[in-house]
């Protein structure tokens, strides 16, 4: 009995081994790169899926309007019962029967057109146009999300330097306070010093929960963005530096060429034009080709099945209606200069936006070079102020005082990357 339970116990050990070695991803939370991260969001976002549909819609759009150039077919059938059957009366013969109670009919008719004045052209311009537009949505929209999710996952990585920041603050001061409280069991320094230090340290620990906090604050904020648990949310990736290699007026340059809510609205620019065009010839004569064949009973005046066709050239010229046309021509000519407007708005609106974005990008770049060599300088002084302090050259007070400059540096130097990566962003934002 005790070999059967230890064999057992064998077979289960060994299941739990393999289990972890087959599996050891189990447990641990889904790291991921910003790269992935904006995959993640561009795949799984509802306003990016929208617009996927409506590029749908468009080429949906496209077909139909070059249905417009294909003929149309339609078959039908009628069948007719009378209350007694059509007859005529001839005086010295009688009544006589002219058809019969019940009539049956079958029709196939064909229309193509063959000339229009431009319309069918002019009706495929605005969808092919359509489609371009509804694709820059799409990019504007993506373009969008990818920065929305930049700034999210720049955002945690900050936090995350920030409660890394804030422990090493505290364990710090911690050490001093070992320090101080070692010189005052020997009476070196005074109680107030003691107390003073401890004050420290005790104020440290609120700012490291706050971090803490603003760290669990900004990973659910890139989860939601990205539909996922903040719970299984691990990021691979740090705040960097690259220093700007490109001009105010290259940046301006390409904005303009490449902006996609511009191309968006000067392509609904193009679509009103050939919207103002095609009601130019809305009163312009059309051209058809019309076919008709029937099969019906009775036929010929008799109680037998006929058949006969017809083939016709149809030509229509619109006379008068009303002006209607008028107006709508006119309708479209006040939207064209609405969307002048707007693109001269918008125009100046991606000058400021490119502007503050490329000027934010240089002035945390001077920020950063300014506390990258504070941050040096102000670990020089607190090394020297401990050893100084040590020797008791030095107060208390200016110990503290030189941790709190140490970790002011830091945290501004954290603040100046983390700008400047946002700024970099959304400059990049401000191009596409």
């Amino acid at each position: 009995m005790r070999n059967y339970r230890a064999g057992k116990w064998s077979i289960f050990l060994l299941s739990l081994i393999l289990c972890l070695v087959t599996f050891p991803s189990w447990g641990r939370a889904k790291s991921l790169t910003l790269e992935e991260a904006i995959r993640v969001a561009l795949a799984n976002n509802r306003e990016i899926l929208v617009a996927k549909e409506k590029i749908e819609e468009a080429k949906q759009r496209i077909k139909e309007a070059k249905a417009g150039y294909f003929p149309t077919i339609d078959l039908s059938g009628t069948y007719t019962h009378l209350n007694e059957a059509p007859s005529m009366v001839i005086p010295g013969y009688g009544s006589v029967e002219m058809g019969q109670a019940d009539n049956y009919l079958s029709k196939l008719s064909i229309n193509q057109p063959l000339y229009t004045s431009g319309r069918l052209v002019y009706a495929n311009k605005q969808t092919d146009l359509g489609y371009q537009r509804a694709q820059e949505d799409l990019n504007n929209v993506q373009n969008k999300i990818t920065f929305q999710v930049k700034k999210a996952f720049y955002a945690v990585l900050l936090a995350q330097e920030n409660v890394e920041v804030t422990e090493k603050a505290l364990d710090q001061a911690k050490r001093h306070l070992d320090v101080v409280e070692d010189f005052f069991k020997v009476g070196v320094v005074s109680r107030f010093d003691l107390l003073r230090t401890r004050v420290e340290v005790a104020n440290l620990k609120p700012d490291l929960i706050q971090a803490r906090n603003d760290l669990r604050l900004s990973q659910e904020s890139l989860a939601n963005l990205l539909s996922l648990s903040s719970a299984s949310l691990e990021l691979e990736g740090e705040l960097s530096f690259e220093p700007l290699r490109i001009t105010l007026e290259e940046v301006i340059d390409k904005a303009l060429k490449e902006r996609s809510d511009l191309k968006s609205l000067k392509l609904q620019k193009e679509m009103l034009e050939v919207a103002l065009k095609l009601a130019g010839v809305q009163n312009k004569p059309n051209l058809a080709l019309v076919g008709n064949y029937q099969y019906q009973n009775p036929s010929g005046g008799e109680d037998e099945w006929g058949e006969e066709w017809n083939l016709n050239l149809v030509l229509s010229i619109p006379l008068f209606d009303g002006w209607v046309n008028r107006a709508r021509a006119a309708q479209r000519r006040s939207q064209v200069k609405q969307i002048n407007l707007s693109l001269e708005q918008l125009e100046a609106g991606i000058d400021l936006e490119i502007k503050k974005a490329f000027w934010d990008l240089e002035a945390s770049e001077e920020r950063i070079y300014a506390q990258k060599k504070n941050i040096e300088q102000a670990e020089e002084a607190l090394s020297i102020a401990e050893v100084r302090y040590k020797s008791g050259a030095i107060t208390n007070l200016e110990v503290l005082d030189a941790q709190l400059a140490l970790t002011r540096v830091r945290l501004g130097y954290l603040k100046a990357l983390y700008d400047h990566n946002v700024a970099m962003a959304e400059l990049e934002k401000a191009m596409k």
